[in-house]
């Protein structure tokens, strides 16, 4: 019976971690935070922290792998496969600033310095799934003719990277002083280069010289 009130409690007990954490680190700083001051806060034993995480870092890691999922999910929504496909590009950019929005205080841990290995693999593993929504996205565009045939992956990528840039620079750098500012000019950039006209008809080919 007490093993498996562990493993039903695991889940809840590594979120009301994280969530002491992010708190604590918004307060004092990452640097002033100790696991201890984290433990009391979540309400759990020092010696719990360490059975999710190994140290200060990891739980730093953790809460940036957190806010990137939080990103996945919203790309991830099934409705986004339904909608006609001009209103894609406001309902992703939307879905995006919403997330920014909620958690201006964390868009900073977006950006962290990967310190091992592991960390780019934790990454890497939210990375490919957003960027595998977007790309299922302009791959459906494709397969319905609004879209003529691109590379979508590197696309993807390239769409989350100034999407991620974006965010951290709106809400980390600025506090989201000039959000709508942001939101419009992203708008905007994404429907040309991502779901433009240059999309839709295909780029020219160009002969080679000589």
């Amino acid at each position: 019976m007490g093993s498996r009130k562990t493993v039903e409690d695991a889940p809840s007990k590594r979120a009301a971690i994280l969530a002491a954490a992010r708190k604590l680190f918004v307060k004092k700083g990452y640097e002033e935070t100790t696991i201890a001051d984290i433990a009391s806060a979540a309400n759990v034993a020092v010696g719990t922290v360490y059975l999710y995480f190994r140290n200060k870092r990891d739980i730093y890691t953790g809460m940036a792998i957190d806010i990137e999922a939080m990103i996945a999910d919203a790309f991830d929504d099934p409705y986004l496969l339904t909608i006609p496909f001009a209103q894609i590009p406001k309902t992703l950019v939307d879905a995006l600033f919403a997330v920014g929005r909620a958690h201006m205080k964390l868009i900073a841990f977006l950006q962290i310095d990967i310190q091992s290995d592991e960390e780019l693999l934790q990454h890497k593993h939210v990375n490919d799934r957003l960027c595998t929504s977007l790309e299922t996205i302009f791959q459906l565009a494709i397969e319905r003719g609004e879209l003529a045939p691109f590379n979508t992956a590197m696309y993807a990528q390239m769409l989350n990277l100034l999407g991620e840039n974006i965010m951290h620079q709106c809400f980390a750098v600025e506090n989201g002083e000039r959000e709508a500012m942001y939101h419009t000019y992203f708008l905007e950039l994404s429907e040309r280069l991502f779901f433009g006209p240059s999309l839709q008809t295909g780029y020219p080919q160009v002969a080679p010289k000589g």
